[in-house]
């Protein structure tokens, strides 16, 4: 049988694909096998038209109609919302914050597939920036990673807990690259999704809030026989003797995190398993999508 070609208004029509469908049914919570199916199903319902030609607005409300029947309401809201995503007049920007080790690169990853977002930036790229243009002289604080920054302080001159202090300053010191990249992103309306450690909760300027839509979010693990774990599924150029020997500062730099997520009400999810952190994380995303339309329609 002829296969359906999907046209949209920027590109040349492209055959159907079950892939990529199931690839976006997955954003509304569903498993890569169910979604599939459902990819497939919408095949099925393309193969019953007289039409090999689909319009890709027509095939999206078409993709929604099997959602609803097969899966119910909840389900087809959720992938309504992140069929919101592309039509935004500003860029998603997910700060995923979280201590070292509790698995923020993963889920920034599978987040970002989830929701077809192609940049992924950690802030730990933006320390080796600094790195190789300051001196450890002039600016010491970066040359040390966030749970060892407290070396670089002066314990009798700070007044306070050195490991808080040095990360403090670590992390107001990426803060202007952090502001940068999201900045460019509101300039250029792309999605992005940073990761890091020092994605301090409730930092980002309000005027940079105003241009994207803002989800933040605190990876935790609560466990700290889990947590500890973590650190020895690391390849070897990341030995875990070393995380380790400092898993007293990395516990205590969650605690300080947490604290801050605390204050700022920012959502603090519990990592002890993907399966069940990467649906909360979409639910952030699609439940501020939800209230930005909500909002723009009164």
């Amino acid at each position: 049988m002829p296969e359906t070609i999907v046209y949209s208004r920027d590109r040349a029509g492209l055959p159907y694909s079950k892939g990529l469908t199931a690839q976006q049914l997955s954003a509304s919570g569903l498993s890569p096998e169910r979604s599939y199916e459902l990819a497939v199903l919408v095949e099925r319902r393309l193969d019953e038209r007289t039409e090999r030609h689909i319009d890709e607005e027509e095939l999206r409300e078409l993709v929604l109609d099997v959602v609803r029947e097969q899966e119910g309401g909840d389900a087809g809201r959720r992938f309504s919302e992140w069929m919101r995503l592309d039509r935004l007049d500003r860029p998603l920007v997910v700060l995923l914050s979280g201590s070292t080790g509790v698995g923020k690169s993963t889920l920034a990853s599978l987040l970002a597939a989830r929701l077809g977002i192609n940049r992924v930036i950690a802030t730990d790229v933006i320390r080796q920036v600094l790195r190789a243009f300051f001196s450890r002289e002039f600016m010491p604080v970066v040359h040390y990673s966030a749970f060892e920054a407290g070396a670089a302080v002066d314990a009798d001159a700070t007044g306070g807990d050195p490991d808080l202090v040095g990360f403090t300053r670590q992390a107001l010191a990426i803060a202007t690259g952090v502001d940068a990249i999201v900045d460019r992103a509101c300039t250029e309306n792309t999605p992005l999704v940073l990761e890091g450690i020092h994605l301090v909760p409730g930092t980002i300027p309000d005027e940079l809030r105003e241009r994207c839509i803002a989800v933040e979010a605190l990876l935790v693990v609560e466990d700290q026989d889990l947590h500890r774990g973590h650190f020895a599924m690391r390849g070897s150029q990341r030995p875990p003797e070393r995380y380790l020997r400092r898993f007293e500062q990395i516990r205590k730099l969650q605690d300080h995190l947490a604290g801050c997520a605390r204050e700022e009400g920012v959502a603090v999810i519990d990592n002890t398993s993907v399966d069940r952190a990467l649906p909360q994380l979409m639910d952030l995303v699609l439940d501020s999508i939800s209230r930005l339309s909500s909002s723009e329609a009164r």
